[in-house]
């Protein structure tokens, strides 16, 4: 079976249609063209590639949905390695003349099903057979004409326009960590860890402080469409379309994203392709996104994110954590739910302005490189691609100066909000949000100053681990309670979070954060639920853990650290940690001494945690007089709400009045007669 898919804006179907049939038509009347065939078999010899170099190294998740679809549908398990070897085989035989004979099936009178799939209807049969005809007209009237030939660029970056290369000068080598950290002339620290996790696989993160904290109100929406505009319309100097041919054959992804806090780029790539990722991030920093701006374009554009956002507003999951960020974090601007009208205040040229800001010093970026790699022959590409990016002239030294921090501050007193909206299957999804403010044993109370030391870190990393270590008890104390016991949930979590502020900084006299309890069940148990939920906390607040609690607790948590171990994007993430770690300056840019710190915290913790440690780390922080609690439920059908109204919220109490008005006038009516 051939299937095509076209997704296309609201109330635009049988455009979307027309375009489709059109492609379809003009392949079976002029077939597929080597350029287009040598681009489509550079793909699929890519992924043969990566299945068979990665073909001892299954996720076993994979591996057991192979079977379970062998076993229930007869479905064919050949293994990673004869897969591998008949993709490869296939595609290499492939000739234009086997497209050809395979294109001439597609016409809508071979067997055609046609379906549309709309968020409200509004497309009908009659307007998609009139498509079909359109499209058979142009065919008879020989206005589908074959495709003309276009210029692919055979590199990212030609050597000749590349700048002079860069060279190293600083090496330091820290072996408790793992990572060789190389300084550029330009500024840009390389930190690269060999592993052997994945055999096809290394991953890379080029990141930077400063994000949209440092943004004002005003600016806030062309900063945060930024990364977004310039990805559509090409942040790599080359039309994305274009992007994707150039890299044909090659596994390589390469992507940009601004938090909160921080800048950053992350890749993927093979190892044989480091060097097409690094190009990439070369002209990520080079290329002007402004250039790139084409109205016709950006308008599209638009109208794509202006849908984007009134399809989230449909989504019941995304309605509801966007209610929860937004009441989390203080009703902030920079948490408020997008509606579609915000992305015609964004103004695009700033939008691009600040994204070539945002990514033009190399000396700003630290950049990590983890995976199955061969160092000696990557060092030369990063002198040659990454020593190359120059330094702005209006580079300014860079100083510890403390992040502005956010417009994010947890709400005081109980905060309850019901949402209530359509659903195809009914279900009922509930959040609860309780603060944690741990003491900040670096601040002095006199001063109000905050200097970091060794002793003080390590009290911050341990209450956090005990935080975490908490919410996880709080998990499975609930699933016992509300699933096994009640059975009225069908999945539970909870987890500690620090987003409120800079991590790397942690100013105030306390370290801010939450814990958040989230649980799907029937659609009349979220309220009840909730309570129930919050009267567990407060036992375990007052109580305390029992003994096993712990244990398991301690158990999960090791067992988690040792998976999580023995993937690369762990160690990524650890050594940005590492990197951006308040503790950096202290010693002198030591991340073993760090690291060391670090691991000795927990350990000690894991070896010496007891359910009274976790009862007083929770009286001490954990504030449950102030919390959230949303609650998503499904909206009953309009004559349900008005026949049997619901008292409980304000729709149900108008429909009660009017109801309780009508009667009062119809019994002053019988009295007057």
């Amino acid at each position: 079976m051939f299937s095509v898919q076209i997704v296309c804006d609201e109330g635009k179907v049988t455009r979307g249609l027309a375009a489709g049939l059109r492609e379809m038509t003009r392949a079976r009347l002029h077939g597929i063209s080597e350029q287009e065939l040598k681009i489509a078999a550079a793909k699929q010899l890519a992924e043969a590639e990566q299945l068979y170099v990665e073909r001892d190294q299954t996720y076993c998740t994979s591996l057991r949905d192979e079977l379970v679809g062998h076993f229930l549908r007869g479905e064919l398990v050949v293994g990673a390695e004869e897969e591998a070897r008949l993709s490869k085989a296939c595609t290499e035989k492939m000739r234009t003349t086997h497209a050809d004979a395979f294109g001439k099936k597609f016409s809508v009178d071979a067997s055609c099903t046609i379906r549309v799939m709309e968020g409200r209807r509004s497309t009908t049969v009659e307007e998609i057979e009139a498509v079909v005809r359109e499209i058979q007209r142009e065919e008879d009237a020989g206005e589908i004409t074959e495709n003309a030939m276009f210029q692919v660029p055979s590199v990212v970056l030609k050597d000749e326009a590349l700048p002079p290369p860069g060279r190293v000068t600083e090496e330091r080598s820290f072996p408790s960590v793992g990572f060789e950290v190389l300084t550029l002339s330009n500024g840009m620290k390389v930190g690269m860890k060999t592993t052997d996790f994945l055999d096809d696989q290394v991953l890379v993160r080029c990141f930077a402080k400063g994000g949209l904290s440092e943004v004002p109100e005003s600016e806030y929406l062309d900063a945060l469409y930024a990364n977004t505009i310039a990805t559509e319309l090409g942040i790599f100097g080359l039309k994305p379309e274009i992007l994707s041919d150039v890299l044909a054959g090659k596994r390589c992804d390469v992507s940009s994203k601004t938090g909160t806090y921080y800048r950053r780029v992350d890749g993927d790539t093979s190892p044989t392709d480091i060097e097409s990722g690094l190009q990439l991030i070369h002209a990520l920093f080079t290329s002007n996104v402004r250039d790139m701006l084409v109205p016709e374009e950006l308008e599209a554009v638009l109208r794509m994110q202006e849908q984007a956002i009134r399809n989230r507003s449909r989504n019941p999951n995304t309605l509801f954590h966007e209610t929860i960020r937004y009441l989390a974090y203080g009703r902030s601007y920079m948490t408020r739910p997008l509606k579609p009208s915000d992305v015609r205040k964004m103004r695009p040229l700033r939008a691009c302005e600040h994204f070539n800001a945002s990514y033009s010093d190399p000396s700003e970026f630290a950049i990590a490189l983890v995976g199955a790699f061969d160092a000696d022959r990557v060092r030369p590409m990063l002198e040659k691609y990454l020593g190359s990016i120059p330094v702005p002239s209006d580079s300014k030294p860079h100083d510890s100066k403390p992040l502005t921090p956010a417009t994010f501050k947890f709400p005081s007193g109980v905060v309850n909000k019901t949402i209530r909206v359509p659903m195809v299957e009914p279900m009922a999804m509930a959040s609860i949000i309780f603060p944690i403010n741990i003491p900040n044993p670096d601040h002095d109370a006199v001063t109000g100053e905050v200097v970091a030391t060794v002793e003080g870190s390590a009290k911050i990393r341990r209450m956090k681990h005990i935080s975490v270590t908490a919410s996880g008890i709080i998990e499975r104390r609930l699933l016992a309670l509300l699933r096994f016991k009640f059975g009225e949930i069908y999945t539970c979590s909870a987890g500690a979070s620090f987003s409120y502020q800079d991590q790397s900084a942690m100013v105030g006299d306390v370290i801010r954060g939450d814990v958040m309890i989230s649980f799907s069940c029937d659609p009349d148990a979220g309220q009840r639920l909730a309570a129930l939920a919050l009267e567990n906390v407060v036992d375990l607040i007052e109580n305390g853990p029992t003994l096993e609690d712990v244990k398991t607790a301690v158990e999960v948590e090791r067992r988690t650290l040792e998976v999580s171990a023995k993937e690369n994007s762990y160690w990524r993430e650890y050594f940005q940690a590492l990197t951006n770690s308040r503790l950096a300056p202290v010693v002198d840019g030591d991340l073993d001494a760090i690291f060391e710190l670090s691991e000795r915290t927990r350990e000690e913790l894991l070896d010496g945690i007891t359910p009274a440690i976790v009862r007083e780390h929770l009286r001490e922080c954990l504030k449950v007089q102030d919390r959230v609690v949303v609650v998503l439920r499904p909206r009953r059908a309009l004559w349900r709400r008005v026949l049997t109204p619901d008292p409980t919220t304000a729709e149900g109490l108008v429909v009660m009045s009017c109801v309780g008005i009508a009667a009062w006038g119809v019994m002053r009516c019988f009295k007057r007669r």
